[in-house]
């Protein structure tokens, strides 16, 4: 069952590219072709109004960074929360690319921290620099030439690496001898006592490999050349935490005993290696930097046991794509719901992650923001009149990433792309809405049904009640039925959809065919509800005593009809790739069969009201079962995105449904939808259930 309970916060350091790039700022009058419907308005204020520059405006986010390829926080919770290894959190993340391998050959690291400045370097071992050879702990200095020509320094009053030290000239030579080199060419067996180190304010920070100079339009630039793997080493742990691997249950594999957080920290190393192998000589004299522009370097000084395990566990191995090696991106946190662009945008489902040891604080977070700030970044606009949020993603909350976002003022208007705005302001990510801001025009831009959600209700007596972009294929309403309605079905492209009465009864629509039923079978125990095949050729029904009735391509693997059963089943829940399925009970009694693997139950626990359904998770590794009350219990990678409140509401829960996304809908008996986590809020069917004639008994989502 999923874990609810504790306050710990880990503060992980920004991570690659959680410190958004500031891009141009493109003024205009704003973008045109803006979807009816897209836009609410919060609060308005008439022409010329001004607005005191201390109104506050409030942003609530999700994620920190670009949020495109994988989310760090999110592949750690797929591999201690939801039992992916190495590979399946690659192919979540990066579904487009295909695994390879790259050999271990150097790479030319910029060192950005001493950009600008003389390379000064040292060793505790006896090393070389511009070929000529120096015994331990002298202190040279490589000093660009106005000719760009490179005068090699030695200090003649200190060794190690000293503040203020005499420089005594040793001789010049081109860039291309610039090169200080340790005593071996075996990068890989370094320690600091035979390591280069390079002096910045008189501290040695100790890097594997050699330390050249290079130029770069007359100023000098530090580059740490060094093999791919140990490159790695000192990336890793810089951009995961290595005690990540000490999380998660254990396992042991041929490769030994280890606990599963340590897939996190491979899916790292791959993601790392094939990010730094995409793209060669971005820099003309270096592949690749060692800040958050690129991804983190830290050297020897940043290197782990675990991220080393991590490295060796995966050496070589990269991500292609159409046949080249994928600039695999990642971010510290995706807010639920990766961006998109070269890699498909996915449902991050762990983002969320709160364990003991890991708990994501930026998966939801919230900043305020004066208007003058606001003004201050963006000063073309003049005196602030409104924001306007021109179009966004679709994917997730609030209706997805800000994708552009208008500004208006006295002075004019201008269109900026969510992310600079985001850079602008300082904001987490571009995965945000706002709030507050009196006197303002505020339009959120909030997409009431991102990505084109539909919902069918069905009512007892056959109605069919569309909701969101559903559509009605037909229904029974006004036709005399043996026994009422109890569940439905749609088919895999939604283009139609089954009804299941409580005699077994069934009525086809649409796309839907018929394959048979139990209408003519006196049965033992009525019918509570059905799931279809996934390629809607066939469909199992069941009744309350766990009888499985099995239609069209519809396997048998078993029931409970031979069982005496604590609490009578209420629903069932098919695998994916329909070869298996899960049976529920009022008390929360799991009956797995097929490949439906068994993930826990509320069998034991003392419930506050009963199991009325079910609903698997997209993976078909977990399930969510619903309580009368709207309580949800989430068990597998079936993650908990929250539940009805204790009051408020009216009618019983009485049946739920699963979005791809993570997200849901629970339904109540008089037609009330709540949705959770990226569902969409839509429009409820209660007004159209006219009062005593017949209560909701299913949801369908296409």
């Amino acid at each position: 069952m999923s874990y609810m309970g504790g306050s710990l916060r880990y503060y992980k350091r920004p991570s690659k590219l959680q410190i958004l790039r500031r891009p141009a700022v493109f003024a205009g009058a704003g973008i045109a072709g803006i979807l009816p419907g897209s836009l609410s308005l919060i609060n308005s204020t008439p022409a010329g109004a001004s607005v005191d520059p201390s109104t506050v405006v409030t942003f609530t986010g999700h994620g920190w960074g670009h949020g495109r390829g994988a989310g760090q926080y999110g592949q750690l919770g797929y591999a201690v929360i939801g039992g992916y290894n190495t590979n399946q959190i690659l192919a979540h993340y990066y579904s487009n690319t295909t695994f390879g391998t790259a050999p271990n050959n150097p790479i030319r690291v910029l060192l950005t921290a001493n950009s600008g400045n003389d390379i000064v370097v040292t060793s505790q071992a006896p090393f070389t620099v511009a070929g000529s050879a120096m015994v331990a702990n002298s202190e040279v200095r490589m000093h660009r030439n106005s000719d760009g020509t490179w005068e090699i320094d030695k200090s003649s009053t200190s060794t190690g690496c000293a503040t203020n030290p005499t420089w005594t000239p040793i001789g010049t030579v081109a860039e291309s001898q610039a090169i200080a080199a340790p005593s071996t060419t075996t990068y890989s067996t370094e320690t600091t006592s035979s390591a280069l180190a390079l002096c910045e304010g008189g501290t040695g920070v100790y890097y594997r490999g050699t330390i050249s100079a290079a130029d770069y339009q007359g100023s000098p630039r530090t580059v740490n050349t060094v093999d791919v793997e140990d490159y790695l080493r000192g990336v890793v742990a810089s951009e995961s935490p290595a005690y990540w691997a000490t999380l998660g249950a254990t396992v042991t594999t041929s490769a030994g005993t280890f606990q599963t957080g340590l897939y996190a920290l491979e899916a790292q190393a791959v993601e790392a290696r094939s990010y730094a192998l995409s793209s060669p000589n971005q820099f003309g004299y270096a592949d690749i930097c060692d800040s958050t522009y690129c991804q983190v370097y830290g050297g020897m000084a940043a290197e782990s046991t675990f991220a080393d395990q991590a490295i060796a566990a995966t050496a070589g191995e990269v991500l292609l794509l159409n046949g080249a090696i994928a600039r695999t991106e990642f971010s510290s946190s995706t807010g639920g719901y990766t961006a998109g662009g070269t890699f498909p945008a996915v449902v991050d489902q762990y983002d969320s992650i709160c364990i003991p040891g890991a708990c994501n604080p930026n998966h939801t977070w919230q900043t305020s923001v004066t208007v003058g700030q606001i003004e201050q970044a963006f000063p073309q606009v003049g005196t602030l009149s409104a924001i306007t949020v021109v179009n966004r993603d679709g994917n997730g909350d609030y209706g997805g990433r800000v994708v552009n976002i208008n500004l208006s003022g006295s002075s004019g208007s201008t269109t900026v792309s969510g992310s600079s705005f985001a850079a602008y302001l300082g904001l987490n990510s571009n995965f945000f809405t706002f709030s507050g801001g009196a006197g303002l025009q505020l339009n959120t831009g909030a997409v009431t049904n991102p990505n084109n959600i539909g919902l069918n209700v069905a009512t007892s007596d056959g109605a069919i009640i569309t909701v969101g972009s559903g559509v009605s294929y037909g229904s029974m309403q006004g036709t005399r039925l043996n026994k009422p309605v109890v569940g439905m079905a749609p088919t895999p492209d939604g283009k139609g959809y089954w009804l299941v009465a409580s005699d077994g009864g069934i009525f086809s629509f649409g796309d839907a065919k018929f394959y048979g039923s139990t209408g003519a079978i006196k049965l033992n125990k009525p019918i509570v509800g059905m799931a279809a095949t996934p390629d809607g050729k066939g469909y199992w029904l069941v009744a309350s005593d766990g009888g499985i009735f099995s239609f069209g391509d519809a396997q048998f693997y078993g029931s409970t009809g031979a069982m005496t059963l604590n609490k009578p089943i209420v629903g069932m829940a098919a695998t994916p790739d329909g070869k298996g399925y899960w049976l529920v009970a009022s008390d929360g009694g799991i009956f797995s069969f097929g490949d439906a693997q068994f993930y826990g139950s509320t069998g034991a626990i003392k419930l506050n009201k009963p199991i009325v359904g079910m609903a698997a998770s997209p993976t078909g590794h977990g399930y969510w079962l619903v309580a009368s009350d709207g309580g949800i219990f989430t068990f597998g990678d079936a993650t908990y995105q929250g539940s009805m409140p204790g009051a408020g509401f009216t009618g019983n829960a009485i049946s739920m449904a699963a979005l791809p996304n993570g997200g849901y809908f629970i339904l109540t008996s008089d037609g009330h939808l709540y949705s959770f986590g990226g569902a969409p809020t839509l429009v409820n069917a209660s007004s159209t259930i006219a009062p005593g004639s017949s209560n909701a008994v299913g949801v369908a989502v296409f």
